[in-house]
C-alpha cells in the first residue's frame, strides 16, 4: 500500500515542521481575492482544478475498468443532492463529482479495492494505491502528476479504515 498527498503547494515553501508558509488560495471561494498582490481569477482557478482532475483521470491508465464507490458522503451545499452513499462512479461521472468535491459542495471518499482518492482541507488530494498496480505504472502516474504542475509528498494514509 502506498499513500501520497498531491497538491499545488511547492514543498520548498514548507518550514522544518512541514507548515506551508506562502500565502496562497485554498478554495474555490477564494476567486476574486488577492494573494501576494495577485488577484485569483476564475480561469486561474480552473487551470489548477483541471490539473487535479487530470490526475484522477490518469488513474484509469493503471486501472482501465476503475469504478469508484462513494463513501462517507457529506453534503455541504443543500442544492447538491444528485449523489448518494455507495453510488458507483465510472470514468464518465468522475469529473463532475470531483469538481463538486473540490468546490466544497460535497465531501466524500472515492473508494475502490485497488485505489482510493480522498480530499483534505486546503485543496489537498490523497491517493492510496492499495493493490493492482505495477511499479512501472505507479512511476508513470507520478510522472504525470508532476507534468500537471502538481507536487507529490509521501504521506501517511488518512481517512483509511
Amino acid at each position: 500500500m502506498i499513500s501520497i498527498r498531491v497538491s499545488k503547494y511547492n514543498p520548498v515553501y514548507r518550514d522544518g515542521n512541514g507548515y506551508y508558509k506562502k500565502n496562497e488560495w485554498i478554495s474555490y471561494y477564494d476567486i476574486g481575492r488577492c494573494f501576494d498582490g495577485e488577484l485569483l481569477t476564475e480561469s486561474q482557478y480552473l487551470a489548477v482544478e483541471n490539473r487535479y482532475l487530470n490526475v484522477i483521470k490518469n488513474l484509469y491508465e493503471i486501472y482501465p475498468s476503475l469504478i469508484f464507490h462513494i463513501e462517507g458522503l457529506e453534503p455541504i451545499d443543500d442544492n447538491e443532492d444528485r449523489w448518494r452513499e455507495a453510488d458507483k462512479i465510472n470514468k464518465e461521472g468522475i469529473e463532475e463529482l470531483a469538481r463538486a468535491i473540490l468546490r466544497e459542495k460535497i465531501w466524500c471518499k472515492l473508494i475502490n479495492d485497488n485505489v482510493e482518492v480522498h480530499f483534505g482541507y486546503d485543496y489537498y488530494m490523497y491517493i492510496v494505491f492499495v493493490q493492482g498496480y505495477s511499479i512501472r505504472s505507479l512511476i508513470g502516474c507520478l510522472r504525470k502528476i508532476k507534468q500537471n504542475g502538481l507536487f507529490i509528498e509521501k504521506k501517511p494514509i488518512i481517512y483509511y479504515e
